[in-house]
């Protein structure tokens, strides 16, 4: 399944609120991956443990690496993650140089389209006191 890049993310909170934005929207947890350069970084709080998160750099537990060397999911080289999924050189080369900046990377699951979800937000009319 290819997973196509919603937005670059300067912090945690802009991060946390375009996947709260993305969930009002309909868009399930699993629907969604994170990258970031140290997976530690990465604070979505109890409510979406079912978001999948990779890094370049891990400070899992032993049983976790152990867990994502057998399954292939969660964190690892993020280089070997985006050639899976079709991203060109080039393409890999652009996300690999934000992450290494300390942004947050949101993906979407082919079947959500990035498209209608970013128009969606952008009809979105700011209320007015």
């Amino acid at each position: 399944m290819d997973k196509n890049v919603y937005g670059v993310f300067d912090s945690n909170p802009e991060l946390l609120a375009a996947i709260h934005d993305l969930q009002a929207k309909g868009v399930t947890g699993i629907q969604m991956t994170v990258a970031a350069d140290i997976k530690n970084d990465v604070q979505l709080g109890n409510e979406h443990t079912d978001i999948l998160i990779i890094a370049n750099q891990d400070k899992d537990t032993f049983l976790e690496k152990i867990i994502h060397f057998f399954t292939e999911e969660g964190s690892g080289d993020l280089r070997t993650f985006f050639m899976k999924y079709g991203y060109s050189v080039t393409e890999t080369n652009e996300i690999l140089k934000e992450v290494s900046e300390k942004k947050f990377i949101l993906l979407l699951d082919e079947e959500v389209s990035v498209a209608e979800m970013k128009a969606a937000s952008d009809k979105v009319v700011p209320m007015t006191k």
